[in-house]
């Protein structure tokens, strides 16, 4: 009796490990063939992504890494995504070529969709917010002579030195005579110039657009005076007391620092602090070594 238990319990355990060996089977062979027909669909692409896809997905473009406003978009900072219908935005890109080039208006963080709300074509963008080297300020001096920027020769994207001038007055602390104390020194080296001569007209926005407007140059400006063809004064019809005044001024691109000292001598009296823009050949970027400021004294050699 006890022989004939244990011949039964016997083949029963036989056939349960038979089942469970071929249900391990099926789905083995399940598995692969579900990899099989979703590889064949996606063209290799990530199996996750393909199993979050459903009806009405789309393929888009994301970015890898954080981009900043008023940055460039590089290829390499892209990706196409496949993104379920009900995570897709307005105005997504379906290709990287329509990306690449572009520059963000606005923050696009690392996984986001890309989209037409947030890039602006390079070409247009023509501001000088996009002009400006990395880590350097745009800094706009006004011009009351043309000699103080070389006869307002030099043109956007020549390299000067800016020299300061200052023309104070120092008291001899035993006599009570007062002499001049005049000082000029080289400030900066190699710096940018980012546009010259922009012109500052007072106007009504849009009002090119109003009747009567053109686009001839203000009362009392000769025609050529201003070199730019980007640049275009406005007037408004003739009667209605309204003048415009323009302004020579040339901007620089400066690191704070340099542009905050040259903003002090620019904001003096002209008859205490002058400043002169001095270019440089194409090509040069060396620094001038040794001395960097003169005094009266030392013009006339009279410096005991």
């Amino acid at each position: 009796m006890a022989r004939s238990i244990t011949s039964t319990a016997a083949a029963s355990s036989s056939r349960n490990k038979g089942v469970l060996m071929l249900a391990l089977l099926f789905g083995i062979l399940s598995a692969a063939l579900m990899f099989a027909f979703l590889s064949s669909k996606g063209g290799g692409k990530d199996l996750s992504e393909q199993l979050g896809a459903g009806e009405g997905a789309e393929s888009v473009v994301v970015v890898v890494r954080d981009i900043a406003a008023g940055e460039k978009i590089e290829r390499g900072a892209l990706e196409m995504r496949t993104i379920p219908a009900n995570g897709l935005l307005q105005g997504r890109f379906t290709t990287q070529d329509d990306v690449e080039g572009k520059v963000a208006t606005a923050p696009i963080f690392a996984g986001e969709q890309v989209i037409e709300a947030k890039l602006t074509s390079y070409a247009t963008a023509d501001e000088i917010a996009y002009k400006i080297p990395q880590d350097m300020r745009a800094l706009s001096l006004m011009v009351p002579h043309e000699a103080w920027i070389a006869a307002g020769l030099p043109q956007p994207g020549d390299r000067v030195d800016i020299l300061g001038i200052t023309t104070l007055i120092k008291i001899d602390p035993l006599t009570g005579q007062e002499k001049p104390d005049i000082i000029a020194g080289l400030m900066a080296q190699d710096v940018e110039v980012l546009a010259v001569s922009q012109r500052l007209v007072r106007k009504v926005v849009g009002v090119e657009s109003l009747p009567g407007a053109s686009t001839t140059p203000a009362a009392g400006t000769e025609a050529g005076t201003n070199p730019d063809p980007a640049v275009s004064t406005a007037t408004e019809d003739e009667g209605d007391g309204e003048t415009f005044e323009t302004s020579i001024s040339i901007t620089l691109a400066l690191a704070p620092d340099l542009a905050a000292k040259i903003a002090i001598i620019d904001a003096m009296d002209d008859s205490q602090g002058q400043y002169r823009i001095l270019p440089r050949q194409k090509g040069d970027t060396k620094s001038i070594d040794g001395q960097q400021t003169w005094s009266l004294d030392e013009v006339f050699n009279t410096k005991k």
